[in-house]
């Protein structure tokens, strides 16, 4: 049988009940609420499950001695404190990790890239000279075709700036000229991208052959080659409308002879403005989902050589993020998820039309706001589907070459962080600004490696006909665009340290330092909310005392004499 006069030395175990009941019975004076916890909180500290805190009270120690342990204690718990804050921001400043989670990802899950393959020469000799004698025919001022040709030239700056010294009030001059009597009579403007589609080279005499998987297959279709701008103005470009994104296992494209193949025409018969010093052709390697520009981050740019069969492979990587960091902010975790690029509320910096949200792309819209505040025109390579807002926006001409030239700098280098960096300081100031770009969750990025072989080789695998002649002359260049492995390698982006691990972390070090336990929050936790309780009891009874003596007042009877 229990007996009720029992003491325990847990702090939750009311000390002699019945002695405790008895002195209620007798009425005798409650003690202050204040004093009471003095006394609890003594009993706490000696009964308490955390080692060494009894020590500061007990009886059997001297002064000096207790004073001793109350400094051990001030130690560590200072100690603790320094530990856990650094703790803490280790844990913040690693949340999270990207790790490989399949070495072996089979690249038939892997989108196939586009492939935009632009010739160095820009402008078609056959097309100019086309073009400058209608110039010639509406000239008010009779002026031989040369005239025409020599000013024609001038276009190449569209694409680069060729180092000539040219005066530019010629261009201005000329751009002037062609206001008049170089538009149609629907034009408000000068339509530089009409002009400019039609002076490239087409990609029905530069593409003359295409083999996709050992198979051949038109050129020319939504499955294979298409028109498209790109930094170098309009190209041909493979997979535009991403049609390769999955395949299955025996169309991986995974190996030279069974990825794309394409035979070039090389001739230079038609050269008229070349923009670099190559006598190759120039092929961009991008997702299929972004806008082809090399300062927009993720395009590779490969310079094959003339009379040559080049060989390109390409590597991929594929990079996702898992579910549970969507309850991070984007720029907590450095990426957008889909449905946030998709989000009304980022509509300003999410605008997708035809092309989807990807960081190339947001990098490409920002680069866009800029030339058109500074300049006050639209370059004719860039897409209209990214201009967020179309009204008076007109294309470049060259009477705005040398404002475009005055911000190449700015518009080449992107920052979308800023961080101070001794002896930089002027660059980042003139790098163009770009904070709402951020990476997608999930993500392809590819890598490539080129090599190439004499055309020799190709052509001797050509049959000949009746007449001893090949299907093509010697003109030509081959490319051919595969993955260089049947597998990618697929990492994915997840939190550093789960809540259970910074639970038991935490747990650790506070045991190691006070013991620290399950039980002693308990404990605490219990005091505490004992006399949160008592307190709120003890106003409520004082309440309700004062609203009766007040209505004794009321009540009260007074005789007068």
């Amino acid at each position: 049988m229990v007996k009720l006069a029992s003491t325990s030395n847990a702090i939750w175990w009311i000390k002699n009940p019945k002695a405790a009941a008895d002195n209620n019975s007798k009425g005798q004076r409650k003690e202050s609420l204040g004093s009471a916890f003095c006394l609890d909180m003594a009993d706490l500290v000696r009964n308490i499950s955390l080692q060494g805190y009894n020590k500061l009270l007990s009886p059997d120690l001297t002064l000096g001695q207790r004073l001793i342990w109350l400094l051990v204690h001030m130690a560590t718990t200072v100690s603790l404190i320094v530990v856990l804050s650094l703790t803490w921001e280790q844990f913040v400043a690693q949340s999270f990790v990207t790790n490989l989670k399949d070495p072996l990802f089979p690249v038939e899950n892997v989108p196939f890239p586009a492939v935009s393959i632009c010739p160095n020469n820009r402008i078609s000799r056959q097309a100019v000279i086309r073009y400058a004698e209608e110039l010639r025919l509406n000239s008010p001022v009779i002026r031989p075709v040369e005239y025409f040709l020599e000013r024609l030239s001038f276009f190449r700056e569209f694409y680069t700036h060729v180092g000539v010294v040219v005066d530019t009030d010629d261009f201005i001059t000329f751009q002037t000229f062609l206001d008049v009597f170089g538009t149609w009579n629907n034009e408000t403007f000068f339509d530089t991208r009409r002009i400019m589609k039609m002076l490239t080279p087409r990609c029905q005499e530069f593409v003359l052959k295409c083999t996709v998987a050992n198979v051949e297959v038109p050129c020319f279709s939504k499955d294979a080659f298409q028109d498209s701008l790109t930094m170098y103005g309009p190209c041909c470009t493979f997979n535009m409308e991403n049609k390769l994104k999955k395949r299955h296992f025996k169309n991986r494209l995974a190996s030279s002879e069974l990825g794309l193949k394409v035979v070039l025409n090389d001739s230079h018969v038609d050269y008229f403005a070349p923009i670099l010093n190559t006598n190759g052709y120039i092929v961009l390697i991008h997702n299929a989902e972004n806008y082809a520009s090399v300062s927009s981050s993720n395009v590779l740019e490969m310079f094959p050589g003339q009379g040559e069969d080049s060989y390109i492979a390409v590597y991929a990587r594929v990079v996702d993020t898992d579910d549970s960091l969507k309850s991070f902010s984007p720029f907590s975790r450095r990426c957008y998820f889909e449905y946030e690029a998709q989000n009304p509320v980022h509509e300003e910096l999410m605008k997708t039309y035809s092309y989807s949200y990807t960081f190339p792309n947001c990098i490409s819209r920002c680069r866009i706001r800029s030339i058109i505040a500074l300049c006050r025109c639209l370059p004719f390579q860039m897409p209209l589907q990214l201009v967020e807002n179309l009204d008076g926006v007109v294309f470049c001409t060259l009477g705005h070459v040398s404002c475009l030239n005055q911000y190449m700098f700015k518009w080449r280098n992107i920052l979308t962080e800023r961080h101070i960096i001794n002896g930089l300081e002027r660059e980042i100031e003139e790098a163009l600004y770009c904070p709402q770009c951020l990476p997608s969750c999930r993500d392809v990025q590819y890598g490539v490696s080129m090599s190439a072989l004499p055309i020799d080789n190709y052509l001797a695998t050509l049959k000949l006909d009746d007449n001893n002649q090949t299907e093509f002359s010697t003109d030509i260049s081959v490319l051919r665009v595969y993955f260089g492995e049947p597998h990618a390698q697929y990492y994915i982006r997840l939190l550093n340290n789960t809540w259970f691990e910074v639970f038991s972390t935490i747990g650790n070090i506070m045991s190691i330092f006070v013991g620290f336990s399950m039980v002693a929050i308990f404990e605490i936790l219990f005091f505490f909310t004992k006399y949160i309780y008592e307190g709120c009891h003890r106003m409520v009874e004082q309440n309700i005392i004062d609203r009766k003596a007040k209505e004794l007042e009321t009540k009260k009877l007074y005789i007068c004499p």
